[in-house]
């Protein structure tokens, strides 16, 4: 009944990033209506990239419900959340970054460096907010159906460092077995000294 739950919702929030998408076509096309000139290509450009990200989530999450597998949908839906948090944080930081760049333009009194950025800025603000409503959307979808993602998932995911630990573990286990065959003959020697000196006593 848990995984029903989780899949019906998955197909609320499909249901709910069409209308989301629809809203954004319109509002886009609405935006140039009312407005003329650089201010209708930024709002443009903002709407754009609210669409663009919108329609990512969709098409991930209508593929990840066409599997007939509630374990793998699961998987993908922690996969997705954590792709659009990584999209969110990465498209924040360079924002900072081009902020950064365009104030300094802007005391330099280089307007039209601080006109493009300023043009860049405005898409990456609309990013980050998409980004950041597309991450809250599927956590917010994990949190109430209360799932944890498939441990038998995690090992595809932990290949790589699973992989890099045995290799350690080879290289441990070499290191080892060089260090017996360094010291095996110092071994044989104080063992055959051993055995050697009670039959040369020379106090008698």
């Amino acid at each position: 009944m848990e995984s029903e739950s989780f899949r019906s919702r998955v197909m609320a929030l499909i249901q709910k990033s069409r209308r989301a998408l629809r809203l954004y076509s319109s509002a886009g096309n609405a935006s140039f209506v009312r407005m003329e000139g650089a201010s209708a290509e930024l709002s443009g450009a903002q709407v754009a990239e609210w669409r663009e990200i919108n329609s990512l989530l969709l098409r991930k999450l209508t593929e990840a419900a066409d599997t007939p597998n509630t374990k793998k949908l699961i998987y993908d839906v922690f996969a997705l959340r954590n792709e659009f948090h990584t999209l969110w944080r990465s498209s924040e930081s360079e924002l900072v970054l081009s902020q950064r760049d365009l104030i300094a333009c802007a005391e330099k009194g280089d307007f039209i460096k601080s006109a493009s950025l300023s043009s860049m800025l405005v898409s990456l603000k609309a990013r980050v907010q998409a980004g950041q409503a597309a991450h809250h959307e599927l956590d917010m979808l994990i949190k109430k159906s209360r799932v944890v993602r498939p441990a038998a998932e995690l090992s595809e995911e932990g290949a790589t460092v699973l992989s890099t630990l045995e290799l350690l573990d080879e290289q441990a286990i070499e290191e080892e077995d060089d260090a017996k065959v360094r010291t095996a003959p110092v071994l044989k020697l104080a063992v055959g000294a051993g055995k050697v000196i009670p039959l040369k006593r020379r106090d008698q």
